[in-house]
């Protein structure tokens, strides 16, 4: 007979998750092991082993979950129906509210994601791209005299560049929150934007081939 769930089964697996992914971070993900799990999460390794079948399991269920809400946000947001240049502030808002508390999450996403199965990192990879997709799209709405097909995906990079490694930095107890350094970011991305010229990369090997012959 299988073992009957606990009524706080969902509220439990979703606390040992989440220390172990803290746990990932400060020791590495090669480095942990289930019995280390388990110590880090305040159970035995037969509970681990209840909730999870792996370390694998863990990591795949952090990145998956992780993943997926990025996108959900990203596409709440859009679904608002704000102004163009709106949704992109609110999008870089709403992005730094959640890596507040998702620093552990998203350093795994940076580090760990190679160690996934083939099909695992594939399915998490693309999600990342949809996420990547649609911050374009928002990023080609607000500015479409300079955010082009030709360049979105090098701009949108740009801009996750500036946001996602605050992971490694940017700690909610410094002297600047995660509220006001995404300010900084849409102030710095919106006045940039406006009076941006984004060179070609036609142009820009040209310029290059004239200060060298120069």
């Amino acid at each position: 007979m299988a073992r009957p769930r606990a009524s706080d089964y969902d509220q439990q697996r979703a606390r040992i998750l989440a220390l172990a992914v803290r746990a990932f971070e400060r020791t590495g993900y090669p480095s942990a092991s289930m019995a280390s799990l388990a110590r880090a999460c305040g159970t035995s390794k037969a509970a681990l082993y209840h909730y999870f079948a792996s370390k694998d399991a863990l990591l795949f269920e952090a990145l998956d979950g992780h993943t997926r809400r990025l996108l959900a946000l990203v596409e709440s947001v859009q679904s608002a129906g704000l102004p163009a240049r709106d949704e992109l502030a609110q999008v870089v808002r709403t992005l730094m509210l959640e890596y507040r508390s998702a620093h552990a999450y998203h350093a795994a996403l940076v580090n760990d994601v190679k160690f996934l199965a083939d099909d695992e990192r594939r399915a998490v990879r693309a999600r990342e791209r949809a996420v990547v997709d649609a911050i374009a799209a928002t990023l080609a709405r607000a500015f479409p005299d300079r955010v082009t097909a030709a360049n979105r995906v090098v701009v949108t990079m740009a801009l996750l560049g500036m946001i996602n490694f605050t992971f490694a930095w940017l700690r909610p107890d410094g002297p600047m929150t995660h509220a006001e350094f995404a300010e900084l970011v849409i102030e710095l991305w919106t006045r940039g934007l406006e009076g941006a010229r984004i060179p070609t990369l036609e142009g820009a090997r040209h310029e290059s081939a004239v200060r060298v012959q120069g």
